[in-house]
C-alpha cells in the first residue's frame, strides 16, 4: 500500500477482506477468540474458531479483545506488515489502545500476517 496520496480513499471496513486474506489457519488451531476493531467511527470484528476465521462489519457480542486505533495509525500499521507487531508502537504513541484477554492479545501477530513475497516470472 505505501504512503497515501492526496485524493485516495480508504475505509477501515475494507480490512474485513484483508484480515481474511492474511489469516494463518495453522496459527489458529485450538484458538477460540473474538477480536473487535474500532477504527475511528468504523467497527469490525474477527471471530477465530480453531483454524477458521469469520470477519464481519459491526461490533461483536462478547469480544475477547478490543483494539481501538485511529484510521491514520491503522493505515500505517497495515501498510507496513499487517502483523500487528507495529501496533505496539501505536499503543505506546497513544494512537491505539488494546484491552481484553492477555493471551488473546498476544496472538494477532501470528494470526494475521502478509504472505511471503513471491517473485513473478518475467513476461
Amino acid at each position: 500500500m505505501g504512503e497515501r496520496r492526496g485524493g485516495e480513499t480508504f475505509h477501515a471496513g475494507w480490512a474485513v477482506l484483508g484480515l481474511r486474506a492474511c489469516f494463518d489457519p495453522d496459527a489458529a488451531v485450538g484458538l477460540r477468540a473474538v477480536y473487535e476493531f474500532h477504527v475511528d467511527d468504523e467497527v469490525l470484528h474477527a471471530r477465530v474458531d480453531d483454524g477458521t476465521v469469520e470477519t464481519i462489519h459491526g461490533p461483536a457480542q462478547h469480544p475477547d479483545v478490543t483494539i481501538t486505533i485511529t484510521e491514520e495509525a491503522f493505515v500505517e500499521v497495515t501498510a507496513r506488515t499487517l502483523t500487528f507487531s507495529d501496533a505496539i508502537d501505536a499503543i505506546e504513541a497513544g494512537t491505539a489502545a488494546a484491552t481484553g484477554d492477555a493471551e488473546a492479545l498476544r496472538r494477532p501477530p501470528v494470526l494475521f500476517r502478509l504472505p511471503a513475497r513471491r517473485s513473478r516470472p518475467a513476461g
